[in-house]
């Protein structure tokens, strides 16, 4: 029980004192040590601005695929854009970085015809994108006319 009561008063949250809890008046203030003598720890605290990498990508061939899924393992979002390449070779990355995302979880979202947002399951996407996109070329539909 010692180390609680220890380590609640090491984090500022352990009982007052006795004669403050009981509301003695006659208790004479505290003075602080001089900036010398001060002997205390210093405690790092997380913050809010924990930073997060997000790669984005226009590949050239099929071989980078396996690249960009490795930043998915990473917990990294990926954007690419396929929009310069055949029809063929895009549809390929598109479908092994659906698969690698769907093995970690994770969503596939498009963003305009020919780009993609792939995140890991870390990531919470809301809202609609697939509908946002007015007119262009439809990736999936072209590939099936093939």
């Amino acid at each position: 029980m010692a180390f609680w009561d220890n380590l609640m008063n090491w984090l500022g949250y352990g009982q007052e004192d006795d004669t403050l809890a009981a509301g003695n008046p006659e208790r004479e203030p505290e003075t602080l040590p001089a900036a010398g003598a001060r002997k205390g720890k210093l405690v790092t605290l997380p913050t809010a601005r924990q930073s997060m990498r997000m790669v984005i990508a226009r590949p050239q061939s099929f071989d980078q695929a396996a690249g960009l899924a490795e930043n998915l393992k990473n917990y990294r979002p990926v954007i690419i854009n396929v929009e310069n390449l055949p029809i063929d070779e895009a549809q390929r990355i598109i479908d092994f970085l659906s698969g690698a995302t769907y093995a970690l979880g994770g969503r596939v979202r498009r963003v305009t015809s020919g780009i993609f947002l792939f995140t890991s399951s870390n990531i919470d996407l809301s809202g609609d994108l697939e509908e946002q996109v007015p007119g262009g070329l439809n990736w999936l539909e072209a590939a099936a006319r093939k």
